[in-house]
């Protein structure tokens, strides 16, 4: 079954792990953009990245693409949101957006009633650690409240998010019955509780109608473990292999160029030029 859809991670993907103190490899984010305009499967991202970095990173891969006809009908059928063009998920599942439309919509599960307990969380919970740490809240984010650790000295390295993970499950221990908390290398994020990437996956894939056969994801990080084995094809740059095992396939290299390794044998239509999960 050929692949129709292929949904990337940005960070330790697209662009190295850790945030954005690192500057973009445009030569290989080019090559990217390259492939997919001459690939006849479509490309979307999937990412705890707010919309507005998410939207530049679309307009750097030139990721329009309309929703081909049947793909059209089978959204119009679902009831799903009006879309003209394929969405990515940012926000870790909280926001779609649309980029045809230039149009974001949140997750259906984020009710009024949610929004309210993340706001009150926010209020109660996060603004205080904030205060008394020196940690800090990403701006441009509606519902998934993404912390960076403290600075832990004067040249702008901050505290691993693993280290500081645990001054965040106190600070929200009260409301975990509404949210979900993990971490990458760049953030420790809180989501609402069923909101999330393999969420946002699930529901693509019950608006599109598209088989996971006809899938193929790529990303790095433990927290993407959910929606990459709701997909038939599954993918990982090296920097991937020990965060993701069992996936189908890792390329020998990291980040990007490991990225553009994945493409070239899915242009080949043949994942065998790569290290298996059996090998």
């Amino acid at each position: 079954m050929a692949i129709r859809l292929v949904i990337l991670d940005i960070e330790g993907v697209l662009v190295p792990p850790g945030g954005s103190e690192h500057p973009w490899d445009l030569e290989d984010l080019l090559r990217i953009r390259s492939f997919f305009r001459k690939s006849p499967c479509a490309a979307i991202l999937c990412s705890g990245r707010q919309e507005p970095y998410g939207e530049a990173m679309v307009q750097a891969l030139n990721l329009f693409e309309r929703l081909p006809e049947d793909v059209f009908g089978n959204v119009w059928r679902s009831h799903a949101p009006d879309l003209i063009s394929w969405p990515s998920v940012f926000e870790n599942g909280a926001v779609f957006y649309d980029p045809m439309a230039k149009r974001p919509f949140p997750h259906p599960a984020l009710t009024p009633a949610v929004r309210e307990g993340l706001a009150q969380l926010r209020r109660e919970g996060i603004e205080p650690l904030l205060k008394e740490t020196g940690a800090q809240l990403e701006v441009g984010k509606e519902y998934c409240l993404s912390i960076n650790p403290p600075l832990s000295d004067s040249t702008g390295r901050r505290a691993t998010t693993a280290s500081f993970r645990p001054r965040v499950d106190l600070a929200v221990a009260p409301y975990l019955d509404l949210l979900e908390v993990n971490h990458s290398a760049s953030a420790i994020d809180i989501t609402p509780r069923g909101v999330d990437k393999a969420s946002a996956v699930s529901l693509l894939l019950d608006w599109t109608g598209l088989k996971p056969d006809e899938v193929l994801g790529v990303a790095d990080s433990p927290s993407d473990a959910g929606w990459l084995r709701l997909l038939g094809w599954n993918a990982a740059p090296a920097n991937g292999r020990k965060n993701l095992p069992g996936l189908r396939c890792y390329a020998a290299a990291e980040t990007t160029r490991g990225l553009i390794e994945i493409l070239n044998c899915l242009s080949a239509a043949d994942f065998e030029g790569l290290p298996s999960r059996a090998r």
